[in-house]
């Protein structure tokens, strides 16, 4: 049903939305938070474009995913460029990521840096809004809200 629904939005549909992980792996265990943005072209077959920043302790992580999924699943996968702020240095790395459902769900991400495996599992919760597709009346106007 809630596959149903996200197709009535249109064919497109943007996502925005925090995301908070429980990372292991490397070094010390510990969190961090992000906030990401996702294009989904859901017509055909459903594909997206995703941007987040990752904040934690020492690091800040910036990264982009090409996504697809079926149903309430997905996987995706990209470049991450990290900034670590103890040690000022930049690396780059790669990350992909396992998820469920698409507006309050789990996911796993694994992540390589600088020769270093990263898990980390978490939750995300994100606001839908469609920008193309939807119905337009030519019978109602919006401009003049407050009559």
């Amino acid at each position: 049903m809630l596959s149903l629904n996200f197709k009535t939005f249109g064919q497109e549909v943007w996502t925005i939305g925090p995301m908070l992980h429980y990372n292991f792996g490397g070094e010390k265990r510990h969190f961090s938070w992000a906030i990401e943005l996702a294009y989904w072209n859901i017509k055909n077959v459903p594909y997206s474009l995703d941007g987040g920043v990752e904040f934690s302790k020492k690091r800040i992580r910036l990264y982009s995913e090409v996504q697809t999924g079926i149903g309430v699943t997905g996987v995706s996968v990209g470049p991450v460029l990290e900034i670590n702020k103890v040690e000022r240095k930049v690396h780059l790395g790669y990350q992909t990521t396992f998820w469920l459902n698409y507006f309050i769900g789990l996911d796993y991400r694994y992540r390589r840096i600088d020769k270093t495996n990263f898990n980390c599992i978490g939750t995300y919760g994100k606001i839908p809004f469609a920008t193309k597709g939807m119905e337009s009346s030519s019978s109602s106007s919006y401009h003049d809200w407050d009559d």
